[in-house]
């Protein structure tokens, strides 16, 4: 067992957890579902050095920080972007079967801790079989994530692509501010290019007909501000009545 220092509970580590216990069950998982804490500093990330076999490692889940897995196939590349409450295997991919070959590579952009998801952490949450469920449910959220977001990339205009990406990354990151929601992520115009699968000079002219459109604005910080309510065809999404 690592140090005390290095040891956070589960519950600690994400909010959501803690609120599916009773207070008694709460502290009690607090005292006993404890786990390691790997810190990252922003730059490229060798997930492979992360893997230690001798504790059976799971994974991870994200407590705090950003970062990115970048896909690429025959030199198209594209991104994916994980933050807190996200679980990843980041050295499992699967080449079984696969005529494909795709470069997997992770970049850590802004300072991340990671909680590490073992053996030793399954055993000591048997009491409470449904933190166990939500941290298995959370796959099937990154599923969804990225299923909207392959969708998007089949709209045909590049202007489309980047107003309802970045509503969708809204929906997940964003903060309500008085001049518009704020997406504070790190996304320069490559970035986006590869979140939507389009090329970098083709994003930054359709940015500039969104921002003189008045749909979108870039804070002096690099935030992105969205304004006005979001696109018809994500009227569901959260933000929608804050902007009515």
């Amino acid at each position: 067992m690592p140090s005390r220092a290095e040891l956070i509970s589960i519950v600690d580590a994400d909010p959501d957890l803690a609120e599916m216990l009773d207070e008694e069950e709460r502290e009690r998982a607090r005292r006993h579902a404890l786990t390691r804490i790997n810190s990252l500093s922003a730059g490229e990330w060798d997930a492979l050095s992360a893997l230690q076999p001798d504790i059976h490692h799971r994974g991870f889940l994200v407590v705090s920080g950003l970062l990115a897995r970048e896909v690429e196939v025959l030199d198209r590349r594209c991104v994916e972007l994980l933050g807190h409450g996200d679980v990843l295997r980041p050295w499992s991919w699967d080449t079984e079967g696969s005529h494909i070959r795709a470069e997997v590579g992770w970049m850590v952009l802004e300072p991340a801790r990671l909680a590490v998801l073992d053996h030793g952490l399954i055993r000591r949450m048997n009491p409470w079989p449904e933190l166990g469920l939500e941290l298995f449910a959370r796959g099937t959220r990154r599923a969804h994530f990225l299923g909207v977001i392959l969708a998007i990339a089949h709209h045909p205009r590049v202007e489309d692509r980047l107003l309802l990406t970045l509503w969708h990354l809204a929906d997940r990151f964003g903060r309500v501010r008085p001049d518009g929601i704020a997406v504070p992520l790190p996304l320069s115009h490559q970035r986006l290019a590869d979140l939507v699968g389009s090329h970098r000079p083709s994003v930054t002219a359709a940015m500039g007909e969104l921002a003189r459109g008045g749909a979108v604005s870039r804070g002096e910080d690099g935030t992105w501000l969205l304004h006005g309510a979001p696109p018809a065809k994500l009227r569901h999404h959260r933000f929608a009545t804050a902007t009515t």
